[in-house]
């Protein structure tokens, strides 16, 4: 509804908008700094009358200490009879106006002979003094708080409480032990008390002016509730119980901090009051008591907020008549802006040849409309090129729908290709980010044991990528024959690819060869991504091997090829780089780490078809709808073996300690092994060599203590297939990492010591691999006996 609006009114609307907005942020901080100096005010106000009140208190109870001090003085320095104990006693209580009762607690046996227990109590009960011995059966004072409290850390005040079978009123005591001298040491002799009555409290709390509706409160120095508005709540809780009652854990923090003898000026939720309050407490020193004092907001504010509602009002008007006087004048400014905007519509509408409004001054209106002539003239011509650019786009697009359906058909895309075959399971897919791209794979029989797969990624998109993409699948099926090793494939390919590369173009490419009776693949990798195997209850093997450089660059490259093994129900997986720098946009990659992570869950009893599948929605589902830009190929292959269950099984297991003598049994295990197996006595001393050195390098460097270890070895082979699996839990060391010496062709005392071993190692088997699993070394040699 907003686009609709006149220009006059958008104006209008966006200055008053201005207006109103700084308006309001003015008000807004005045109404904040007005607010800090109230709370501020506020603070001092409650502080200052914590403070008075604090003072009234400490004055009643330091007048009240005094009293058992001096008489604990007396006690220490004068012998007094019973009666003479009495009379002062009395005239203590009946001298000192804020006291309600005094005690002097003997130590069973310390003041008369014939009494275990004396502790003479006079109160005040309505006009008359009251006499009690509290060492009767009735009241054993040896167990009251106020005795064993300061006979252990001395003088103190005791927590509020009622004084049942004592004075029977809410109470507290200071309580001070006195001694005597004996053989030259102090001895305790017992405990001198003042109670004071509590009621005086309350009315003194409750006298306290706080705005219309504020209060006071008093807790312990353990959080009894001494004075509160609730008058259930004296004594009866403590503001820990209170906060769980009333499921209010903020009030657990305020009560730690009282306690503590700490102070603060808060936001607080009151029981009594509505609406939001604040909290000032502050700590009474002399007993570790603390005084909380509630007001609330609204009552804080009042002014606050009835100045702030005038003057919203007083703007409120005064925006309105600006807004008026602004319509007015922006009209005036509009009108041939309207006027052209008419004639402009009936030009959006195709009549270019419509009368444009006379302008009747020079300002930039007038050049408006001016221009406005110009786009007349030009877009008669442009109507006519456009028609010629449609024309040619749309043959251009029927000729790259065409070029998508060849590229498409370049690939194999029925699966299974073999259904009556069940010892392999292939699944492909291409999804190129334009029309045509550049990815491709492929993957064929070379006879009934031997099977070729293929990925590349070309340089570039579009056209050219694609003709690169087709020639090299082109050569891979002509080039892979029966016989040839794959990197001499992969070289043919590279030289053919080469010749007439006048644009540079390459493609990273990754051939392999799979022998469907046993599981091995010999591959080539020429600059692509590495692939992954997996393997059931192992995590993704990242096969990080780079055997020469992409196709097409240079003609004299030499390429290497590795071998990997594949047992029943394993998987290879590979991919193009439209995976790993797959971009959401936030502009994040898919990356290696994920794509670790979804191979994980895909290791164990999945098909070709559901690994590509999930790995595919995984990559989309981050891109979340992320434009696409590079194809995504994947091919993966799942080795089922079924050929292989007829082949010979075998497998034998040794546990060796860590020691150099355990040698000779290694060798009685493979002896054994050897002759059961007909190894030729090659074969038996290329594997000898291989585990002596394997494990004197473990016995020797991979325990750094004395203590016996456990090294295990698992002989296994499968039909001509040897695979042996060390296992250690030694410190971790992985002796693929360790390079080949360079110095080999020298003579042997130029040579530089170490690393000869693991050389003789991988030299000796087909693949050397290495992983650290739950702290322990685990190394996995291969080798094919023909």
């Amino acid at each position: 509804m907003f686009r609709k609006k006149s220009l006059a009114f958008k104006l209008s609307f966006y200055i008053l908008s201005g207006v109103l907005l700084i308006v309001l942020l003015i008000l807004f901080y005045n109404y904040q700094v007005s607010k800090k100096l109230i709370l501020k005010n506020a603070e001092e106000n409650a502080f200052n009358l914590t403070q008075s009140t604090k003072l009234k208190i400490e004055n009643i109870l330091l007048a009240t200490q005094k009293i058992p001090e001096n008489t604990a003085y007396i006690l220490e320095n004068f012998s007094l009879s019973k009666n003479e104990l009495n009379r002062f006693l009395r005239m203590v209580v009946e001298n000192n106006e804020d006291v309600f009762g005094s005690c002097i607690a003997f130590e069973p046996n310390l003041f008369l002979k014939d009494t275990a227990k004396y502790a003479p109590y006079y109160y005040k009960l309505n006009d008359s003094i009251i006499f009690k011995n509290l060492g009767g059966n009735d009241y054993d004072y040896l167990n009251q708080k106020w005795y064993r409290l300061a006979k252990q850390s001395g003088s103190l005040w005791s927590e509020p409480y009622f004084d049942e079978g004592g004075g029977n009123i809410i109470m507290s005591t200071y309580s001070v032990p006195f001694y005597e001298m004996k053989d030259g040491k102090q001895r305790f002799r017992g405990i001198v008390t003042a109670d004071i009555s509590l009621e005086w409290l309350d009315s003194l709390m409750n006298n306290l002016i706080i705005y219309e509706s504020g209060y006071a409160f008093l807790i312990s120095h353990k959080g009894a509730i001494i004075t509160h508005p609730e008058t259930p709540l004296i004594l009866d809780q403590t503001i820990f119980s209170v906060a769980k009652e009333y499921n209010k854990p903020e009030l657990v923090g305020i009560g730690n901090e009282m306690i503590a003898g700490k102070s603060n000026f808060i936001p607080y939720k009151s029981m009594i009051l509505k609406g939001k309050c604040r909290l000032y407490y502050a700590p009474i020193p002399l007993n570790n008591w603390s005084i909380g004092v509630v007001f609330p907001e609204k009552e804080l504010f009042a002014d606050l907020n009835s100045l702030a509602t005038w003057l919203l009002i007083l703007g409120g008007c005064g925006i309105i008549a600006l807004f008026i006087l602004i319509i007015i004048i922006s009209r005036n400014i509009t009108n041939p802006i309207r006027n052209l905007a008419v004639a402009t519509h009936k030009i959006g509408a195709g009549n270019f040849n419509v009368n444009l409004p006379p302008a009747r001054s020079n300002d930039e209106i007038a050049q408006l409309t001016e221009s406005f002539k110009i786009m007349q003239r030009q877009l008669n011509s442009y109507i006519l090129d456009l028609k010629e650019t449609t024309a040619a786009k749309e043959k251009i697009e029927s000729e790259l729908k065409i070029a998508h359906d060849i590229q498409q058909g370049i690939i194999p895309k029925i699966f299974p290709p073999l259904p009556q075959r069940d010892d392999l399971d292939i699944y492909a897919v291409l999804e190129p980010a334009k029309e045509i791209g550049g990815d491709l794979y492929d993957f064929f029989y070379i006879d009934d044991d031997l099977l070729a797969f293929a990925i590349g990624d070309v340089s570039g998109k579009g056209v050219p990528a694609s003709l690169f993409m087709a020639i090299t699948v082109t050569l891979l099926r002509a080039k892979a024959q029966k016989g040839l090793k794959v990197n001499e494939i992969v070289k043919s390919i590279n030289i053919e690819l080469c010749r007439d590369n006048t644009n540079s173009m390459f493609v990273t490419f990754f051939l392999g060869i799979i022998n469907l009776k046993s599981g091995e693949i010999n591959y080539c990798n020429a600059g692509h991504n590495y692939p992954y195997i997996l393997r059931k209850g192992n995590e993704p093997e990242c096969q990080d091997f780079t055997h020469g450089t992409p196709l097409g660059l240079y003609e004299k490259t030499a390429y290497k090829s590795a071998t990997v093994f594949l047992d029943k129900h394993e998987n290879i997986v590979l991919y193009t780089d439209g995976i790993t720098e797959a971009m959401n946009k936030k502009g994040e990659l898919f990356g290696d780490e994920r794509l670790e992570q979804v191979l994980l869950k895909n290791s164990e009893d999945h098909s070709a078809r559901e690994i590509t599948d999930h790995l595919l929605e995984t990559t989309k589902n981050f891109a979340n709808g992320a434009e696409q830009y590079d194809d995504i190929t994947l091919l993966v292959l799942s080795y089922n073996g079924e050929q292989a269950d007829s082949l010979i099984s075998f497998n034998k297991h040794l546990i060796i300690k860590n020691e150099i003598s355990e040698l000779p049994l290694v060798n009685n295990f493979l002896d054994l092994i050897a002759e059961e197996l007909s190894f030729t006595r090659e074969l038996l001393f290329d594997l000898k060599l291989v585990f002596e050195e394997i494990i004197s390098n473990i016995i020797s460097y991979a325990f750094e203590d004395n203590d016996e270890h456990q090294i295990k070895i698992d002989f296994e082979m499968e039909g001509n297939n040897i695979r042996i699996r060390f296992e250690d839990e030694g410190i971790e060391f992985n002796p693929t990492d360790v390079l080949s010496p360079g110095d080999l062709g020298k003579p042997l005392k130029e040579r530089k010591v170490g690393g000869l071993g693991i050389h003789f190692v991988k030299t000796l088997m087909d693949s050397v691999e290495y992983e650290r699993k739950d702290d322990k070394n685990i190394l996995v040699l291969r080798k094919k006996t023909d």
